[in-house]
Order: structure tokens, then sequence, then C-alpha cells
């Protein structure tokens, strides 16, 4: 399904994360579940301009998102002024032709763009499947062969229902777990717009899986620390905020996670929401 919310705040913490996993853990094998476009026109309105556009304007003076892999493509990009690149094309940006790719969308139009991207990128191993995503990288991966292969594949879930089930009965968040425990790299994506819900996959994921976990959990509040009811259509509203969840990853790539969500946190302190009033990021994490 095409992605209306790219470049959003939220799209900002996940490629945040995301691109500093796969530059960490370098893996030979890499997919999606849910890639949407390789790129999109870019939009200049209220939610941008708290997204991807205000983070150009702050990163350069935290030196940890400032030198972050992902401000580093941005800048490859053109500083996202006229296009956002998606996960997908992030990744095949900072892993090249070093990985072979899995990438799934339903829509003919992403799929088609995706195709493009990696043409454009020469990037000689690269699947793009028109299919449900979830099925299509389980089977992908039961067809793996090799003791090593576990440990050189990352999977990106990033579902646009957590709770819809495949013909077997299995949700995003089950396929999740079934990942972590075979011990595939997992980066699992979630949002919510309720304070209530904060680090809510983390919690469900933990009671499905016995693995080790990290998650990053990142909340707009307002300036008092304050949130109500959030609204994930208007992903910058006090109560809104989504997290990534990381699996069978290194210590090393726990802790870059953790110290860049600090770091955007610190530099979002004290910044107008589009809706005028002032507010902040909380950053809170979670592991095992």
């Amino acid at each position: 399904m095409a992605n209306h919310h790219f470049g959003k705040f939220a799209d900002v913490w996940k490629h945040l994360a995301l691109v500093e996993v796969l530059a960490l853990e370098r893996p030979s094998r890499y997919a999606e579940t849910h890639s949407g476009s390789g790129a999109n026109a870019m939009l200049d309105d209220p939610e941008r301009r708290f997204g991807v556009l205000r983070f150009l304007d702050v990163a350069d003076a935290t030196a940890s998102l400032g030198q972050s892999r992902y401000r580093a493509l941005l800048n490859q990009f053109g500083d996202a002024h006229s296009f956002y690149p998606g996960s997908a094309l992030l990744a095949m940006a900072q892993l090249g032709c070093s990985a072979s790719y899995l990438l799934c969308d339903l829509d003919p139009v992403s799929a088609g763009d995706l195709r493009a991207w990696s043409a454009r990128l020469g990037i000689t191993r690269c699947e793009v499947a028109q299919a449900d995503g979830m099925m299509t990288v389980l089977s992908w991966l039961d067809d793996s062969t090799g003791p090593a292969t576990d440990s050189q594949v990352i999977v990106h879930v990033d579902p646009f229902d957590p709770h819809s089930r495949l013909a077997d009965g299995l949700s995003a968040l089950d396929v999740a777990a079934r990942l972590a425990d075979q011990g595939y790299g997992l980066v699992y994506w979630y949002g919510y717009d309720s304070p209530d819900e904060a680090s809510w996959a983390y919690h469900t994921l933990s009671e499905k899986t016995q693995g080790s976990l990290w998650c990053g959990d990142v909340m707009l509040v307002d300036e008092t620390g304050a949130a109500g009811p959030g609204d994930l259509g208007r992903a910058t509203t006090p109560g809104t905020g989504c997290g990534i969840i990381l699996a069978n990853v290194c210590e090393d790539t726990r802790a870059t996670c953790q110290a860049l969500g600090e770091a955007l946190a610190t530099a979002y302190a004290g910044s107008t929401l589009p809706h005028g009033t002032r507010g902040r990021v909380r950053f809170s994490v979670h592991e095992r």
C-alpha cells in the first residue's frame, strides 16, 4: 500500500534507527514486509516541517545526529527537499550490492518504483514482490539453506495493521516473534495514538518470544510533559508516538540506537508543534 505518512516525525525515528542497524550489522540479506515506494515527492506541510525538514535543521547541531548514516543518506539524496527516500531505498543505498533484497508491497505503483530504484542504483540481487509481504518473507526464509544464514538476515516489519491475520492465523506480531525466536535480525515498527499505549508492541512481543529485545519508544508531549489522546493521522498531536523494536542485534547496535534516540529528543526539545503550541519528544527504552 502506498505510504501517505512519509517524511513525518515517525519516519525520522524509524529510518534513523534502521539505517544505523544496517550499517552496524551488515546483513548479507535484507527483507521488508511493507516497503511502500522507493521515494515520494516531498511535501512542504506542517507535518514534514516538524518531521524530516526540522531534522535537517537541527541535526548538524548535534554530533550524533549530524554524523548519523541517515543524515548522510539524506544529504546524498539532496537533503530530502525534493523527494523523500523510503526505507527500502535507504537500505539499498546503505548496503549496496553487498546484500540481496526482498522488497514486498501490494501496490503496483510502489512495486514499480522499487524496481526502478534498484535498477538505478545498480542493485543486481533485488526481488520485488507484489504480494503479501509477511507470507512472502516467511517463504523466502523457509527456502534458506545453511546454518549461517540466520545471523546474516535483517527483516524490517512495518505493518499497516499489526493485528490483521494471514490465512494461517498469524498476525504481524506473530511473524515478528517467529523471526526473533529463529534468530533472525528484526526491526519492527509500531505506532499508537494514546499515552496508555506507549511501548505496547514491546510488551506484546515480549509475551510471544523468549528472545532478547530492545525497544526505543518516542512520544510527543506538550511543553509540560502532558499528553492527551493523539492522532496517528496527524502524527504530531501530543499523545501520539511510535517505536522501534530490535531483536538479535549486537550490544553496540542497541547502544548506538539509544544514543540516537536520546539525541533526537534533545534536538526536538522546545519545538513548536504544527498546531502552534510548544512541545517536546519523550524517549524511553525497554530491553531484556
